[in-house]
């Protein structure tokens, strides 16, 4: 294999000069390309090979990785395209060795000749030897406290206690204080029912209350007219409102200020609505039917 000034290997066995840069005729060059293409056809048309084995000594060969040509094991440049092989390492040879018991040589221990005795330990200081006094009956200095307070006490002297002031005669009392009470004021007393509540469903169920003339706010506070106090779902203040006008003798229901929703016969309102002899009010989880007292037929302004 040989190289020319511009870098082409080619094969001087079979070639007297680079057939790459012959002649401008390109003769050369078509030989060349038609042996390569020739070796590519028959590697592609072999069978497939298998792997590379490692190299005997009777006859080994390998192929190019570029154009497929077949070279020596020993060749450096495929007689080919001129492709460079790679450098392999050698294969040694497997050693006798293998599936053997061999031993393996470690350095000798030497056993120390300090084993089983007692030694001594450095310290980084030295431990004092224990005091003789130890278990003994020492006498012990007493502080002189007259040195270190001024006072032969150890307890500091007292200040002087302040002078008690005489306690000035007490005046008897001859006559009884005149003692001014407020008169109390009452709670106005609610007007005859004209109508009543009673709760047919929920925690209150069972209790009726009386409605008053006016307004009667409906919530579960103890404020309310009526009060349904086992019902955690009803607001506290002011759920809704039950009026009863005594100039018209009618009854509205109106929603309250609280969060709660009020129902009348099952449809909510928003607005007041009026309020008819059995009709079902819902609040929270209670359930309230309507009983009115004064009607069209009587009303408490007409009794004698």
């Amino acid at each position: 294999m040989k190289q020319c000034d511009k870098g082409h290997f080619y094969d001087d066995s079979r070639f007297d000069s680079c057939p790459y840069c012959k002649d401008g005729t390109g003769l050369g060059k078509q030989v060349a390309v038609n042996f390569q293409n020739q070796q590519i056809q028959q590697f592609q048309s072999a069978p497939a090979q298998p792997a590379p084995q490692a190299p005997s000594a009777a006859s080994a060969f390998k192929f190019c990785t570029r154009c497929g040509a077949k070279a020596e094991a020993g060749a450096k440049f495929c007689t080919g395209c001129g492709n460079a092989f790679p450098v392999t390492a050698p294969v040694s040879a497997p050693s006798d060795d293998i599936g053997k018991t061999v031993a393996v040589q470690h350095a000798p221990v030497i056993p120390g000749a300090d084993i089983g005795k007692t030694v001594a330990l450095g310290h980084a200081s030295a431990i004092p030897a224990p005091s003789d006094d130890i278990g003994k009956t020492v006498a012990v200095k007493p502080i002189d406290l007259e040195a270190l307070t001024g006072s032969k006490s150890a307890v500091a002297p007292a200040a002087p206690a302040a002078p008690i002031a005489p306690i000035a005669p007490v005046t008897p009392v001859t006559e009884k204080p005149q003692v001014t009470v407020a008169p109390q004021k009452s709670a106005p007393a609610k007007t005859k029912p004209v109508a009543f509540m009673v709760c047919i469903s929920g925690g209150n169920t069972g209790d009726y209350f009386a409605v008053a003339e006016g307004r009667n706010y409906i919530a579960s506070g103890s404020d309310a007219d009526i009060r349904l106090d086992k019902d955690s779902s009803v607001s506290a203040e002011c759920h809704s409102v039950v009026t009863y006008n005594p100039e018209s003798n009618s009854f509205t229901l109106s929603a309250g200020t609280g969060r709660g929703i009020t129902y009348l016969n099952g449809n909510q309102i928003d607005v007041s609505s009026e309020l008819k002899s059995e009709d079902r009010i819902k609040v929270g989880g209670s359930e309230l039917l309507f009983i009115p007292v004064c009607t069209d037929g009587f009303k408490w302004e007409t009794q004698a």
